[in-house]
């Protein structure tokens, strides 16, 4: 960006720092300032001039409303990265999926019907995996709860291009879609969104399903921990959807990490962790 703004003699950066910053693959690059952008270094340097001078006018101006989310979705990032102050508008605040029709897959069981009933826009379903190895980036049983969940969505009437999938590592990514692919023909991933936290971020559905893929806690300082509990990821994969978020993970994996410690006890305070058939 430094060789287009050398030319300009006034410009103006849209972003959000609170999303995924630059990618660099250099730890060594990262560690000496590279991970950092242009638009959080500036926004620093405002806050920071701001604090010492407080008559000044500041140079950014925070866009506080979002047009995309049912509130109880953002609700939790609001609270969590933008100190409460992000907003959902009156035109998108209770917005709700709608089914087309009501008609249900004859094996759907009842735990699908409730996660994916519209009165719940935000909801948690407790998936034990049954992968023995702490180190595998992929979790049958969370693929076959997704794919159960697309089929009662597509069942009711929801297109596949209303549906969108995240999960956190490519591994599960092809996981899922080997899932779809290996069933009704109606739910090959063609039309459906099936894709990592980093390629989704800027995109937006009807409904999003995540999948964390992770069926033991994962070890402290290692890397996988870091990617997982990553703040801007998962700010990124939290505000994809408009009117319906499905979280699909391990509780007793997840709930002592970073964030994910709050994230299901947000989603207990409203009763909506579900748990999965296979749990037993």
């Amino acid at each position: 960006i430094l060789g287009v703004l050398r030319f300009a003699r006034r410009f103006i950066l849209v972003g959000d720092e609170k999303q995924l910053p630059p990618l660099v693959l250099s730890k060594e690059a990262a560690e000496q300032g590279l991970a950092d952008s242009l638009f959080g270094m500036l926004k620093q340097l405002d806050e920071d001039y701001a604090k010492d001078h407080p008559l000044t006018i500041s140079a950014c101006v925070a866009l506080l409303t979002q047009y995309r989310m049912n509130r109880w979705i953002s609700n939790f990032s609001s609270t969590l990265f933008y100190e409460k102050r992000l907003l959902a508008h009156a035109s998108v605040a209770h917005r709700k999926l709608h089914f087309p029709q009501a008609v249900a897959p004859p094996d759907e069981d009842g735990v699908v019907g409730q996660v994916i009933a519209p009165q719940f826009p935000l909801v948690f379903l407790d998936v034990r995996g049954e992968e023995a190895n702490a180190q595998v980036k992929l979790s049958n049983a969370e693929a076959r709860a997704v794919r159960a969940i697309v089929a009662g969505l597509r069942a009711r009437g929801i297109e596949a291009k209303d549906i969108g999938i995240i999960a956190p590592y490519r591994a599960q990514v092809a996981n899922i879609r080997r899932h779809l692919l290996s069933s009704d023909a109606a739910l090959t991933p063609g039309g459906l969104s099936v894709d990592t936290v980093d390629r989704f971020q800027g995109g937006e559905r009807s409904v999003i399903i995540m999948s964390f893929a992770t069926t033991h806690e994962p070890e402290r300082e290692s890397q996988r921990r870091e990617f997982l509990v990553n703040a801007h990821r998962l700010n990124v994969a939290l505000t994809r959807a408009q009117s319906k978020l499905i979280l699909v993970g391990c509780v007793p994996a997840l709930e002592h990490l970073p964030v994910f410690e709050r994230l299901i006890a947000y989603c207990r305070s409203m009763n909506t962790v579900f748990s999965s058939i296979e749990n037993g």
